[in-house]
């Protein structure tokens, strides 16, 4: 029988009822303030695929300035306890219901410095041929001689971009500005903004190692664009107010001297945009996208290059990259992408060196049929390594290339395989190795310096890649 209680007894019930929920609510927010307090703060997101703020040093110009409290408020927001877990169950109860944005702008607003007119390029030039010139002549006048490096003759006119700012950007696309990535649909897209210091520094650090090598080893240039420049219309990239990657690689190119071979890649790859040249939800381009470049790279070595049909074709399906990890976009997930890798005939092996030293044996093309899905970019030479060597038994000719990269080489390396005796790549990021010196003890051919031309807009970059290269 079911016990019958007085209106008085209900009442009691009721108010200890909801004194027990207010109670557990207490509980429940004095965990979690507790939690904040003393769990330990991530530094990293694997997820994210980024290093978290750093709690600021104080000093006191910045306790004075207030930006020594805006830091620790920043620190605090982006490093509480069990980040990556939350985040994740954010986004994916965002796209439960359906709230998910088809075209979005994600990151922070960036200011880009406008792309001389390579038809006033002059200051540029004596800038970055200045060092070389200088050292070649102390050299050469030593022995009785004066030489220097010169600069190249550009007469194409390129089209001038404004510096982005917020006022050339969509009210819709500005105001959801997060990491820098415009999303559309079950894509994603990086904006570039030229940076003309950084810019003057690469071409320089380019010049100077071309002129110290000339007439052993010919350099060449590799500048990549990344997504955007190719696959977007030009309605979009107006509206997202970045620069404009055809006229960057083109004062790239003009600035660089005689001695520096170009590759050109945006004007081919724009012919080819139809195609499967870009992940959706990774950064790295498709080697399909390589192999139109590295066609170009044939033209100008004057070598044939092989037909795509000559290499055997492997497929790893279900790749959700950087983007996706950072993202966590549901529209992404529900259409992976698919990496295409195609194989060389001559060889399939490698020797790769980790960042401790240690050697392995390892293929130019890697099955990872069975890897996570965030890992099958890797297929490409194993990955970002401090060194790789690839001897190839069918040629004895004592052919050799140096290839210095980072993650967008990856998937051009495996063209060469079948163009020289031995094949060097080194990543700058991890190696420790003096490249001018490596490729004059090797007495490579050829040194191939391929990048994305985002990447080479961080000034750390460069002076990375500036270091390796005195």
């Amino acid at each position: 029988m079911k016990k019958k209680y007085t209106k008085k007894q209900r009442q009691i019930i009721k108010k200890y009822h909801n004194l027990g929920i207010i109670l557990f609510a207490g509980v429940m927010l004095l965990g979690a303030f507790l939690g904040l307090l003393f769990f330990a703060r991530p530094k990293t997101s694997e997820k994210e695929k980024r290093s978290l703020a750093k709690y600021p040093s104080f000093t006191m110009k910045t306790f004075l300035n207030g930006e020594y409290f805006s830091d620790v408020s920043t620190w605090y927001s982006d490093t509480y306890p069990f980040r990556d877990a939350l985040v994740s169950a954010d986004q994916k109860l965002k796209g439960l219901y359906g709230i998910e944005s088809k075209t979005m702008m994600v990151g922070e607003e960036k200011q880009a410095d406008e792309i001389p007119d390579i038809n006033d390029n002059t200051e540029a030039v004596t800038e970055t041929t200045t060092a070389a010139t200088t050292e070649a002549a102390t050299e050469d006048t030593e022995a009785g001689a004066t030489t220097g490096a010169t600069t190249g003759a550009t007469t194409e006119k390129v089209r001038e971009v404004d510096p982005p700012d917020s006022k050339g950007m969509d009210e819709e696309i500005q105001n959801q500005i997060q990491q820098n990535l415009y999303v559309k649909g079950d894509a994603a897209y990086s904006v570039y903004y030229f940076g003309k210091e950084n810019c003057t520094n690469y071409v320089a650090a380019l010049n100077n190692v071309a002129a110290e090598l000339k007439g052993q080893t010919t350099v060449y240039n590799i500048l990549v664009p990344n997504n955007s420049g190719v696959m977007l219309s030009e309605d979009e990239l107006s509206k997202l107010a970045g620069s404009d990657q055809e006229q960057a690689i083109d004062y790239y190119y003009s600035i660089e001297s005689d001695d520096v071979k170009t590759v050109d890649t945006i004007k081919t790859l724009r012919e080819h945009n139809d195609e499967y040249l870009y992940f959706r939800t990774d950064h790295h381009w498709t080697q399909l996208a390589a192999y139109y470049v590295y066609q170009n790279f044939c033209k100008v070595k004057g070598i044939e290059a092989h037909d795509l049909s000559y290499y055997d074709k492997k497929e790893f399906k279900n790749f959700l990259g950087t983007f996706y990890s950072t993202l966590g976009n549901s529209n992404m997930e529900a259409n992976p992408d698919t990496v295409d890798a195609y194989v060389p005939k001559g060889t399939n092996d490698m020797t790769f060196w980790d960042t401790d030293g240690k050697e392995w044996n390892w293929n130019v093309i890697y099955d990872v049929d069975s890897w996570a899905s965030s890992s099958k970019y890797m297929t490409f030479i194993g990955g970002d390594r401090p060194m790789e060597v690839i001897e190839n038994p069918q040629i004895k000719d004592g052919s050799s290339c140096v290839v210095l990269k980072e993650s967008y080489g990856n998937c051009f390396v495996p063209f060469l395989v079948d163009h020289y005796q031995t094949v060097y790549v080194l990543d700058y990021r991890y190696t420790t190795v003096n490249v001018l010196d490596f490729v004059k003890e090797k007495q490579a051919d050829d040194l191939i310096i391929i990048n994305n031309i985002t990447i080479i807009g961080s000034t750390s970059v460069v002076d990375l890649i500036s270091g390796l290269l005195k």
